[in-house]
C-alpha cells in the first residue's frame, strides 16, 4: 500500500527535488499546504477563485480582508483586518465612496485638497482625464470633447 508522508518547515525551504507524488508539505511560517505531484513538482492547495461566491455588499466592521504581513519574521504572515480598519489605515474616512474627491485648499488625510469629501466633489465624464505632473505637482485636466450646445 502506498504511503503518504507529511513534512513541515518554512516556505523558503520547500523541497524542489526528491518528493514523492502525494506527499503533503505544510509551511509553518505561511500556514499553506502543498502537494507533490512528482519528484520535482508540487502545487499549493488554494481555493479556486472561480468557485468562490461574490459578496453582495461590504459590512465594514465585520467583513475581513486578507493581508500578507511581510514584516512578520517568525509566525503566520497571513493576517486579517476589517474593511473599516483597512480604510482607516489608508486615512479614508468611513463615509467616503469612490466617487468623492475633495478639492478644497488645505487638505485632510485621505482628501488631498479637502476636509471631508463633501466640500468639492469632481466627477469626470468619459471624455475627460486628469494626470499629475510629477515634476511640479500640478494636475492637468484634459478634455477630449467640449460640447457647448447648438444655436437656436
Amino acid at each position: 500500500m502506498p504511503r503518504i508522508q507529511t513534512k513541515r518547515g518554512v516556505k523558503s525551504a520547500l523541497p524542489t527535488t526528491g518528493m514523492l507524488a502525494g506527499e503533503l508539505m505544510v509551511t509553518t511560517d505561511q500556514g499553506t499546504l502543498h502537494v507533490a505531484t512528482a519528484a520535482t513538482t508540487s502545487i499549493p492547495v488554494v481555493p479556486a477563485i472561480d468557485d468562490l461566491t461574490a459578496i453582495g455588499a461590504v459590512a465594514g466592521s465585520t467583513d475581513l480582508l486578507l493581508i500578507h504581513d511581510a514584516s512578520e519574521a517568525s509566525a503566520q504572515k497571513a493576517k486579517k483586518i476589517t474593511f473599516a480598519d483597512f480604510k482607516t489605515a489608508l486615512s479614508i474616512p468611513p463615509e467616503s465612496t469612490d466617487e468623492k474627491f475633495a478639492v478644497v485648499s488645505g487638505g485632510t488625510a485621505g482628501y488631498p485638497w479637502g476636509a471631508d469629501g463633501t466640500d468639492g466633489v469632481i466627477r469626470l465624464h468619459s471624455s475627460l482625464s486628469w494626470t499629475l505632473d510629477a515634476s511640479n505637482n500640478f494636475v492637468t485636466l484634459s478634455a477630449a470633447t467640449i460640447d457647448c450646445g447648438t444655436f437656436a
